[in-house]
């Protein structure tokens, strides 16, 4: 079980990933997509900071971010030694209103061909998946 002092540090590095996002993110990706800029989360196994057209804006632990289809992610772990059902992850999605959500799969998804390395995310409504910007943070 986390001690005090664990869970405080996990909630400020989520805190903190959430609002460094407001104030860097600079929109969508060009066709030069540059190398995403290493994440500060000595806590996390994983972190990323997701921009809407699936490109990383920043990322600790994480291989890649694909786009099977309109508001769909699949988040790929470095670590393959990582197993996603034994992980605890965390989701925010930025900029929007309180009307959308995001989920995240805790179980291998045949959207993200069913890796045990990668987290399905879904952001939008139910019925009506949109494309949002979002950060992850994975324990």
């Amino acid at each position: 079980m986390f001690g005090r002092s664990r869970i405080i540090a996990f909630v400020c590095a989520g805190a903190a990933i959430g609002l460094a996002t407001g104030a860097a993110w600079t929109g969508g990706a060009s066709a030069n997509t540059p190398v995403p800029a290493k994440a500060a989360t000595p806590y996390a196994q994983a972190a990323a900071v997701i921009n809407a057209d699936g490109s990383i804006n920043r990322a600790k632990g994480v291989r890649a971010v694909t786009k099977p289809a309109v508001g769909q992610y699949c988040v790929e772990l470095e670590d393959k030694d990582l197993d996603i059902t034994k992980l605890v992850p965390s989701a925010t999605l930025q900029y929007t209103s309180f009307e959308y959500g995001i989920r995240v799969s805790m179980w291998p998804h045949p959207a993200c061909g069913t890796q045990k390395d990668t987290f399905h995310v879904i952001t939008g409504m139910p019925n009506k998946w949109v494309d949002q910007a979002f950060s992850i943070v994975i324990m």
